[in-house]
């Protein structure tokens, strides 16, 4: 294990020759390796934006303050870069540490930007109490009614957080909150747009935002507070700044959701009373499935990329061309899903023949965009390249009618779109969320009557031998003129005009591998039900 130890200086004296300092108020580019230290001088609270990159992977990039603790991780996960959303809110000097897997020297570059905050950070919107429980308790502490503040909180200390409220048929109040003296709180994964401003009751520490929601909802979210306020706001940088603070929601009772890595991190859930049940998702005690990983280099990068694929028990018969499940996004299906898991149960239960699943990675996570956006020199990697080695190499040979492109967002868009350029090689397509809102820079505007690209492409091209399973969360509505359920509609209503054997499934939930990790499976038994 190698320590690099990384920072940027208002110091005027090095320590020493591998030392380097570096003005923390100007954006700059920083290159260094494992024997040059650097040392962040801050001389007041502000909001740091950037990335850390390097050729080898990272294990982790830690800051630590003056007295040698730990206080953000900027990278928690075996990547070779990140993005980095920092928020420094105490003067002090800091250490970055950066551990990689290597015993050589490895070269690093990091990028660390200022950003201009708002002079008042304060915000909180003004915004209707629908909560019968919440708007008895602002009516008491504007009344100035006895520790009414107090028996709130007691009340959500008990039951937990968000406080859940069914009150007509079909339909329940949710209420998310935040207790404490700050400036602002974010919402990250709420209903109907994925992000919200929390408002906060006056005299009060009470920050809240409610909705009505289908009582079939389930979901994932976080809670932030303190979002640095922009003065700026270039490429929905406000937005992004979410990333800064946003964390498991502490008043909430139930297990987090997913490994604390990456930028998203782990989450707190909601689960309402009449959801679907998640059983496929949970241990069931079914015979064990195995992972392994491997590298894999094609001609599109000079950069290995990771897969992994696994193989149910061996109880279970498996052939050369037993069926395939490929998945992108692979490390996330392999975490928040979890797949493995998932298979194991759907297997044992006969809902789904016996099958392997190859997940894939871009060779870094700023790829992604570029790969599973159409593209058609990935497209042809994946069914002229990858295929055939996992053929001979692996003795994964899967007909086309049992293999399955799947993923989310991106990755539906991406499922999709390859499928219809090798229909030889992918017969059936799992989109999860897809992100059918996407076009081309130099596609026409408008669209006709709000087709969307991929919708038009469809329309195109001749009908082929494809099974499609889509899925999308109502609660994906925004922007109103190109949302990801009214994009996945169109997409469905055109796959079924040509003729396509197509599942459409919308489910109360937004974009959230939380919800996925049920529809996967909602989606596999559909694909192969006889």
């Amino acid at each position: 294990m190698k320590w690099l130890f990384l920072s940027i200086a208002l110091i005027t004296q090095l320590p020493s020759a591998l030392a380097m300092s570096v003005d923390a108020n100007k954006a700059q580019n920083i290159k260094f390796d494992s024997q040059t230290e650097l040392i962040l001088k801050v001389d007041r609270p502000g909001y740091y934006r950037g990335y850390i990159r390097s050729q080898e992977f990272m294990d982790q990039v830690i800051a630590f303050n003056s007295s040698g603790d730990p206080i953000k991780k900027l990278l928690n996960d075996h990547s070779r870069e990140t993005e980095i959303f920092w928020y420094v809110d105490e003067a002090d000097t800091y250490q970055i540490e950066v551990t990689t897997d290597s015993n050589e020297p490895v070269d690093v570059e990091m990028q660390l930007k200022p950003m201009a905050l708002k002079s008042d950070q304060y915000l909180s919107p003004d915004l209707p109490i629908i909560s019968p429980t919440l708007s008895q308790t602002a009516q008491d502490i504007k009344g100035g009614v006895k520790d009414a503040e107090k028996k709130f909180w007691q009340l959500i200390e008990s039951q937990g957080a968000p406080l859940v409220e069914y009150q007509t048929p079909n339909k329940a109040i949710v209420t998310f909150l935040y207790r404490g003296n700050v400036n602002n709180v974010r919402l990250l994964g709420a209903p109907y747009g994925g992000h919200a401003q929390m408002s906060q009751i006056k005299g009060s520490d009470i920050w809240f935002r409610s909705f009505e929601v289908p009582d079939t909802t389930r979901l994932s979210y976080r809670i932030a507070p303190n979002v640095p306020q922009l003065r700026d706001d270039i490429n929905r940088e406000q937005r992004k700044a979410v990333l800064a603070t946003a964390a498991p929601d502490p008043l909430n009772l139930h297990p987090t959701f997913g490994s604390d890595t990456g930028l998203f991190g782990s989450a707190s859930t909601l689960t309402l009373d009449y959801a679907p049940t998640d059983k496929v998702a949970t241990e069931q005690e079914q015979p064990k499935g195995l992972v392994r990983h491997l590298s894999y280099s094609d001609s599109m990068s000079n950069e290995e990329r990771k897969i992994s694929i696994y193989e149910p028990n061996k109880v279970y018969p498996l052939h050369r061309t037993s069926p395939l499940l490929i998945l992108f996004d692979g490390d996330a299906y392999l975490d928040k899903v979890p797949t493995p898991l998932a298979m194991d149960n759907l297997i044992a239960d006969k809902a789904i023949p016996p099958m392997r699943v190859v997940f894939i990675n871009p060779p870094r996570p700023s790829l992604r965009g570029k790969e599973l956006t159409p593209n058609e020199t990935f497209a042809n990697m994946l069914a002229n390249e990858l295929m055939p080695w996992l053929c001979d190499t692996q003795s994964i040979c899967p007909t086309a009618e049992n293999t399955v492109l799947s993923g989310s967002s991106y990755g539906g868009l991406a499922s999709t779109y390859i499928a219809l350029e090798h229909p030889e090689r992918f017969g059936k397509v799992l989109s999860q969320s897809g992100s059918f809102w996407w076009k081309p820079q130099d596609a026409k505007q408008p669209l006709l009557k709000q087709q969307s690209w991929m919708s038009e492409l469809t329309a195109t091209k001749s009908k082929m031998d494809i099974q499609f399973y889509l899925n999308a969360g109502v609660f994906e509505t925004e922007p109103k003129n190109a949302s990801i359920y009214q994009t996945n509609r169109n997409l469905f209503n055109t796959l079924k005009q040509k003729g396509y054997s197509v599942t459409f499934k919308s489910v109360a939930s937004g974009h959230d591998y939380y919800s996925w990790r049920v529809m996967l499976a909602d989606g596999l038994t559909t694909l192969f039900n006889k």
